[in-house]
């Protein structure tokens, strides 16, 4: 028996002075967006700005051009921030809204300790929050019953972590004024 041999590949087969065309590229930066961390208040302030505009935006507020208007950006400032999550708006076609996104977002987040302010990745984890507290707030004003409020929320997580469900902990801490509702949308980042 004799070992199997690889023929050698006659010079005809290859294909001479062929390359891959080499495709002009963006750099890595502004491919995933600008880094959250390396931003600085003013910039933090602007990106706030365009990521309202994009809320707006999906849930059909008004035009995009209005919108611009409404949250102070121009076109240039919100392309920056938003990247490839407006869509559209080229040979006559109006400027939509990815159905969602992955950005850091500074949100309050519900804990044993009351609400502490963390960074949230994604539309659809902040919106799963924003639900939380909307619950949370009825549970607090007797429009939903700790039953339900516990069997909606117990074991669930936001973006990896629980969200604090126990219905005794939460009254206590409302009664010890550690909740504060009134501050629940505000920013936490630093000074507009």
């Amino acid at each position: 028996m004799s070992p199997l041999r690889l023929q050698p590949r006659n010079a005809s087969d290859r294909k001479v002075g062929t390359k891959k065309p080499v495709k002009a590229t963006r750099s890595r930066a502004t491919e995933r967006g600008l880094r959250y961390s390396k931003l600085t208040v003013p910039e933090k302030a602007t990106r706030e700005r365009a990521l309202n505009l994009l809320s707006d935006l999906r849930r059909g507020e008004g035009s995009y051009a209005q919108l611009l208007r409404k949250h102070q950006l121009n076109t240039r400032q919100a392309h920056k921030h938003l990247g490839r999550n407006l869509l559209g708006g080229t040979r006559g076609h109006r400027v939509r809204a990815s159905k969602s996104d992955r950005f850091v977002r500074e949100l309050l987040f519900p804990t044993y300790l009351g609400d502490v302010p963390t960074r949230i990745h994604g539309s659809r984890a902040a919106t799963t929050l924003s639900e939380y507290f909307h619950d949370r707030d009825k549970l607090l004003h007797g429009k939903l019953g700790g039953g339900d409020f516990e069997a909606k929320w117990r074991g669930v997580h936001v973006d990896g972590r629980e969200v604090f469900a126990d219905v005794a902990g939460i009254f206590r801490m409302a009664n010890a004024d550690v909740l504060k509702v009134e501050d629940l949308y505000a920013s936490t980042g630093g000074a507009r």
